[in-house]
């Protein structure tokens, strides 16, 4: 009787201390984001650090590189999907669960990369009619604008994948499941908005227009039930910014080898200053259309589900 009761009070002990981590969704959320970061931070900390060691820093300083950006975002992309998978065999799912697949991934794509280059051109539009920009030619011949597009696309597809899976992939589906949609995106976005304070030109009004940006992304993610829409915008969003307009993005360095070149004048609130277009209050108006393009185009799972 005495070891009965000693061997339920254990099962007692172990079920309660249990359930701090493990819930029905496997591994509870807090911790699962936590130790995701954890993992991240320490796979991207080694190899940076190898890196250094063997005397190829991959931080870039100055003139944004191609080459290296391609690196420290593939380490990036690397670091996410090892995390992702990681604890995905924690909660039992396949890691594809977490945004990387849903029906018309390759339309969403599509679309993305439409609306992106269009919203930037209206930004660009309205800033130099405003008087908060002037563009002109960046005098680069047509053989290296014909080499320099397609890399820069390159670049900015893996940028954007690697911000978006580190985001809006298992972060922002395992907190929706554990805590609900809304705290998820409030909670990545701050992240996201966060991650960029890092670029050394950026602002404070430059990262809270990100937070907003990361806000409504969160939206075309829960709707669409992947990332492919969102990767689409934000890798044409970056390549038109410093490739096609050869600014500023959100106080990174200016991009080698663009087709246009854009200065700013006026004042910061306006021109965006240092941070380019994404620190102008312009932002605001077009944040509003990004988010009414995401209601009116993206029918919602439940509404690609019945239709």
């Amino acid at each position: 009787m005495e070891t009965a009761a000693i061997t339920k009070h254990r099962l007692v002990t172990w079920s309660r201390f249990k359930a701090i981590w493990v819930g029905r969704n496997g591994l509870r959320a807090g911790w699962a984001a936590l130790l995701f970061i954890v993992i991240c931070v320490a796979l991207v900390a080694g190899v940076v650090h190898l890196a250094d060691m063997l005397h190829h820093p991959l931080q870039h300083r100055g003139e944004l590189a191609p080459g290296r950006q391609i690196v420290l975002d593939t380490v990036l992309i690397c670091a996410v999907l090892v995390a992702t998978k990681i604890l995905s065999l924690i909660d039992r799912k396949s890691w594809l669960d977490y945004g990387l697949r849903a029906p018309r991934r390759a339309a969403h794509f599509v679309q993305g990369l439409f609306w992106g280059v269009v919203l930037v051109s209206g930004t660009m539009a309205a800033l130099v009619l405003s008087g908060g920009a002037k563009i002109e030619f960046s005098g680069l011949d047509f053989h290296s604008l014909i080499l320099a597009a397609p890399l820069w696309a390159l670049v900015f597809l893996l940028v954007a994948i690697a911000e978006e899976l580190l985001c809006r992939g298992y972060l922002f589906f395992k907190l929706a499941a554990g805590t609900n949609p809304l705290v998820a995106a409030i909670l990545t976005s701050l992240l996201f908005g966060s991650a960029h304070l890092g670029n050394h030109g950026e602002s404070i009004r430059g990262v809270i227009l990100a937070v907003l940006f990361g806000l409504v992304a969160c939206v075309a993610v829960w709707r669409t039930g992947s990332l492919w829409w969102v990767i689409g915008v934000h890798a044409a969003w970056d390549w038109s910014e410093s490739f096609l307009f050869g600014t500023a993005d959100s106080g990174g360095s200016i991009a080698g080898g663009h087709f246009l070149t854009t200065h700013a004048i006026g004042p910061d609130w306006l021109s965006g200053g240092s941070v380019g277009p994404e620190g102008s209050l312009l932002m605001l108006p077009m944040t509003a259309l990004l988010a009414l393009v995401v209601l009116r185009t993206l029918p919602s799972r439940r509404q690609q589900t019945t239709g």
